[in-house]
């Protein structure tokens, strides 16, 4: 009977073992305080960079000179182990027999000037130039810091992050897997892969927004009030189906659809949209608001959105659109992103999947 009782006992102290820290600290209360929640690198696009120019300045003070030219080129290690290279005036920094072998730079470069990079390479750990950063074609990067312009070459990939206070350019079939940000401006060109981005302007290709298809008309005519108009207040209409909007019509107020919606070609909204199907924008229509879509948003080129796009599946972009403006930033956001080159836009766009810039050699 004893050997009965000792076997349970055993099985329940087997059982209380792993519950045992959390029944002490029901008792004793020693760590009651909420958990630290730094939330900054979700919000802002530009946290690890941040992050990544205060730990430069905390361990390379020497980069903080403007040009840096007075600066001894020189390799060392840091405290955490991690080996560095700081390239001197000529911008080239010396890459080893081993790491050319491996097609890798296993080491921070930081540049205190301006950085010439080569091609066909690997860098893991950060570059960072006080100038401008210029590569050669098929390099990845795992982030990239740069004072002055970056310009990547073609078939680059950045891994992380990259910043540029300045301007960012990337070049053909880039795949920008990370977060990338400009203080001015973000230029890519045709077949590049893109996440999440944030820049005054976002330029898709190099060209300016092609002309509009088609003249604007001479005058609009206003919005005739839907058959299935479900609801009239507060500046909106609420259609219980499909909506379509004529051409050339002008509306004053929001537009809400259960259905699917078309915007035909020059139509003006002076307010926002929003559909639970799918939204068709025609060519050189105009909406002063937000466009809100749960199917998928297809603009047409030349258009001109002022507020954000919203779209819980694909939205695609056609060639001279512009979204947003210098003196509004918006927000693009969708699961996938197509825009063809031709296309501006300003502030965030935020591809959650896919975000693809389509050459303008395929438009028809």
């Amino acid at each position: 009977m004893s050997w009965i009782v000792l076997f349970f006992a055993f099985q329940v102290v087997l059982f209380m073992l792993p519950l045992l820290p959390a029944l002490v600290e029901w008792r004793v209360r020693r760590d009651a305080q909420p958990l630290k929640v730094v939330r900054d690198y979700d919000g802002n696009i530009k946290h690890f960079a941040n992050r990544f120019r205060q730990f430069l300045g905390e361990q390379f003070a020497e980069l903080a000179q403007a040009a840096g030219a007075a600066t001894v080129p020189r390799n060392g290690r840091l405290a955490t182990g991690d080996r560095y290279q700081l390239v001197g005036a000529d911008g080239t920094p010396s890459i080893t027999e081993q790491e050319r072998a491996a097609q890798a730079m296993q080491q921070l470069v930081l540049g205190t000037g301006a950085l010439e990079l080569g091609q066909g390479l690997l860098y893991e750990k950060e570059v960072f130039a006080a100038g401008a950063i210029r590569t050669g074609n098929g390099n990845s990067f795992r982030a990239l810091l740069a004072r002055g312009d970056i310009v990547l070459g073609e078939q680059c990939d950045v891994l992380r992050w990259a910043h540029s206070d300045t301007r960012l350019t990337a070049g053909r079939r880039a795949r920008l897997f990370g977060r990338v940000s400009a203080n001015q401006e973000l230029v890519l060109h045709g077949e590049t892969r893109f996440g999440r981005m944030h820049a005054p302007t976002i330029r898709f290709g190099a060209a300016l927004p092609a002309p509009l298809p088609q003249p604007q008309p001479a005058s609009r005519k206003a919005l005739e009030r839907p058959a299935a108009l479900l609801d009239d207040a507060a500046g909106r209409w609420l259609a219980g189906g499909d909506l379509d909007v004529p051409e050339a019509c002008l509306h004053h107020g929001n537009l809400v659809a259960r259905g699917s919606m078309t915007l035909g070609m020059h139509a003006m909204i002076e307010g926002s949209i929003k559909c639970h199907g799918d939204l068709h924008v025609a060519a050189g229509a105009r909406i002063d608001g937000a466009l809100v879509c749960s199917g998928n948003m297809f603009i047409g080129p030349g258009c001109t959105i002022r507020g954000p796009l919203v779209c819980e599946k694909s939205i695609e972009i056609d060639a001279g659109t512009v979204l947003g403006s210098d003196s509004a930033e918006t927000t693009v956001t969708a699961v996938e992103i197509r825009v063809r080159e031709g296309a501006v836009a300003h502030g965030t766009v935020w591809a959650r999947e896919l975000g693809y810039v389509v050459p303008a050699a395929t438009i028809s």
